[in-house]
């Protein structure tokens, strides 16, 4: 699909939609190339440091996390409404058991502005650099959350990614 460049702003409605939702498709590339794509449906954006950021949220029992930790960037990737159901595989097979771009025929293409993958069926994707990464602490960690979203205390990294680019699908309206 032809992508084309657009205010990440503009996207923020339908970003917001799609998180709520089914999920969006995190995409990291490991030191080789390999793309490994998962499901989140935990992310967050605004300005940070003065540039825009896209916060991201992985937990190192998850195999992508072996990705993003070697990685310089990771792009988020919208999909519209007909893909929830890839949306619902990726967030509940592993990439240790089965490779998930070719059991949903997704097609990952390299980053305009990153090294990380994008899905091109996807109708928007957010070209991130990671710029920080931080640790859930739970002894910090509101006592409800903690115990609502951490009962086996596998706690998520936080990776702060400068969005460096937002490509829409350019026969798509946001």
């Amino acid at each position: 699909m032809n992508k084309v460049q657009v205010d990440y702003t503009d996207a923020m409605k339908l970003t917001t939609e799609v998180i709520g939702s089914y999920g969006a498709l995190l995409v990291a590339n490991n030191r080789a190339g390999r793309p490994n794509v998962m499901t989140i449906g935990w992310a967050t954006y605004g300005i940070i440091w003065g540039k825009p950021m896209m916060l991201v949220l992985v937990r190192p029992s998850r195999h992508t996390y072996k990705f993003i930790e070697e990685a310089d960037s990771f792009t988020v990737n919208l999909p519209p409404p007909d893909m929830a159901d890839v949306a619902t595989y990726c967030g509940t097979v592993s990439g240790r058991d089965a490779d998930k771009f070719k059991e949903k025929n997704l097609t990952p293409v390299p980053g305009k502005q990153v090294s990380a993958s994008y899905i091109d069926e996807c109708v928007v994707h957010f070209e991130c650099r990671i710029a920080h990464k931080n640790h859930v602490l739970p002894q910090l960690l509101d006592p409800e959350i903690n115990k609502g979203c951490y009962p086996n205390g596998d706690y998520h990294v936080i990776y702060y990614g400068e969005i460096l680019g937002c490509y829409k699908s350019e026969d798509y309206e946001l």
